[in-house]
């Protein structure tokens, strides 16, 4: 990971902060919230939130949430509408984005690499030691085929030197589905939202062995990726994206209402009650960001197996 992508998971929140003013004037159309259905993770969940935070503040005269397949053909028809309060929400396997417009990137999940208690993997240098012999060797579980957990895994593959295409990946959509699986043997590690482990990892019911936040996290005693010999920073974010066709103008009304939940407290708090953490990042530097991070995913995904 270069020097210049590792800064930017921290970047923007400061400038935020020191542009932050009044609201803008509200969205003069109702804002939807479009939610591609096959990335995985929390999305309903980040756009019924930001929804909240938008309606309570005025910043637009009404706010949806809908879906789409999240195929390349529905992304397409996103791109080529013209409708000036469209917002996709993106995320770590929303690869496909041609013909959108990036926005911001508001908040994320740090996750956790985690092994049984009674396991073998005692440490992060005893799995990074498993994948680098054989990754085939060691079944990993995580949340949806395709989604940030599934993403990480393959890259923290590459980031050990391993091959990716050979990693071992076991899905567990539901709620409580990882948490089973590593309680009872099923899995030798997993990844899952620190957010959700946290109380297990303090009951002593899974053991953490590391987090993928840049610095190490209060919630878990343990050593990042960074600390640990891999270059890799990776977190379940949420962004949002405007068509590509809309007027520059109606863009940037759109740039505003992102800049103002971006700031409220009432998004401080929300993301306080969900173990968010505040991500905000927009305008070159978002672009920069997402076009590295979206070849990076797309690329990953591709050695798993999946058609991209």
């Amino acid at each position: 990971m270069r020097r210049r992508e590792f800064l930017l998971w921290g970047a923007g929140l400061a400038a935020l902060a020191a542009g932050c003013g009044a609201d803008p004037r509200p969205l003069g159309v109702p804002l939807s919230l479009v939610v591609p259905a096959v990335v995985g993770g929390h999305d309903d969940l980040f756009a019924q939130e930001l929804r909240r935070v938008v309606t309570r503040r005025g910043l637009a005269r009404a706010a949806v949430v809908t879906t789409c397949d999240g195929d390349r053909t529905s992304i397409k028809d996103f791109a080529q509408g013209a409708s000036r309060g469209r917002l996709l929400v993106a995320g770590p396997a929303l690869v496909n984005t041609a013909g959108t417009a990036p926005l911001a990137r508001m908040a994320g999940e740090w996750s956790v690499v985690l092994a049984p208690m009674g396991s073998r993997l005692r440490d992060f240098d005893g799995l990074a030691a498993a994948l680098r012999k054989h990754p085939g060797s060691v079944l990993m579980g995580g949340g949806a085929h395709g989604g940030a957990d599934h993403v990480l895994c393959g890259l923290l593959a590459k980031g050990l030197g391993a091959d990716a295409r050979l990693v071992d990946y076991a899905a567990f959509p539901e709620k409580d589905g990882l948490l089973g699986a590593l309680l009872d043997g099923r899995v030798a590690a997993g990844v899952g939202g620190v957010a959700r482990f946290a109380p297990q990892i303090r009951a002593g019911r899974v053991r953490a062995l590391a987090v993928s936040s840049p610095e190490r996290l209060p919630e878990v005693d343990a050593p990042t990726l960074m600390e640990s010999g891999v270059r890799l920073v990776h977190a379940d974010w949420r962004g949002l994206l405007a068509s590509e066709s809309l007027r520059e103008d109606d863009r940037d009304h759109l740039l505003d209402v992102c800049r103002g939940v971006g700031a409220s407290a009432e998004w401080s708090a929300t993301c306080r009650r969900h173990g968010w953490a505040q991500l905000y990042l927009d305008g070159p530097d978002f672009d920069d960001w997402l076009r590295v991070e979206s070849t990076r995913a797309r690329d990953v995904l591709t050695d798993l197996g999946l058609k991209q």
